[in-house]
């Protein structure tokens, strides 16, 4: 009865629902702007893939969404990604996740008007299955992830990071899928190709 159960484990990339949505106007060098003299600039530039904390030094800072360019004016989404693996929530998002989430990360305070979104910055890595991950090889040179398969202890983890994909995108199980889909959550699309194709 497990084994049929760990056979419909599903993951999935958590993606921005395309460009039909509105982004948040915010960038990392926005952020170092506050930074104490005792915290790296490294560290801060590739957060997302050094699960570097900013919450104890982080000034909230103020800010918009805007339109992506060339796209008519667009609806501000209840979810979307930021930088690498980290989302933006609204206020009715943050009620509703804030709690299930907040064992996997941080949540740092943005300004959007008179409103409070919250980043949150994802700590959490997910076991990776290396023997069915593969690496796409040319001349020896390693040109990056073109299978990426998880562990099944990793549907126990609400939502998580990659160290083999350097840790650049989230993912999922279907336990943070339904929570979206049933308090009808907009701006994000749960892909189950877990390696994004350009």
């Amino acid at each position: 009865m497990l084994e049929a159960y760990d056979r419909m484990t599903q993951f999935y990339a958590i993606r921005n629902d395309g460009v039909k949505f509105q982004a948040l106007d915010l960038e990392i060098l926005d952020i170092t702007r506050h930074l104490p003299n005792n915290i790296e600039l490294h560290g801060v530039l590739e957060f997302s893939q050094k699960n570097t904390a900013m919450s104890a030094w982080w000034k909230t800072p103020e800010t918009e969404f805007i339109n992506i360019e060339g796209e008519p004016t667009s609806p501000i989404p209840d979810i979307s990604l930021w930088i690498d693996a980290t989302l933006v929530l609204s206020p009715k998002a943050y009620r509703m996740l804030s709690e299930i989430l907040k064992v996997s990360g941080e949540f740092l305070p943005v300004t959007v008007g008179d409103e409070t979104y919250y980043i949150f910055n994802c700590f959490t890595l997910g076991e990776e299955d290396e023997t069915k991950s593969k690496f796409e090889q040319h001349e020896g040179v390693s040109l990056g992830l073109e299978y990426l398969t998880f562990k099944e202890s990793a549907a126990e983890l609400l939502i998580f990071k990659s160290s083999l994909q350097s840790c650049l995108t989230l993912f999922c199980g279907d336990r943070f899928k339904n929570a979206v889909d049933s308090f009808e959550l907009t701006g994000i699309i749960f892909d189950k190709n877990l390696i994004e194709v350009f």
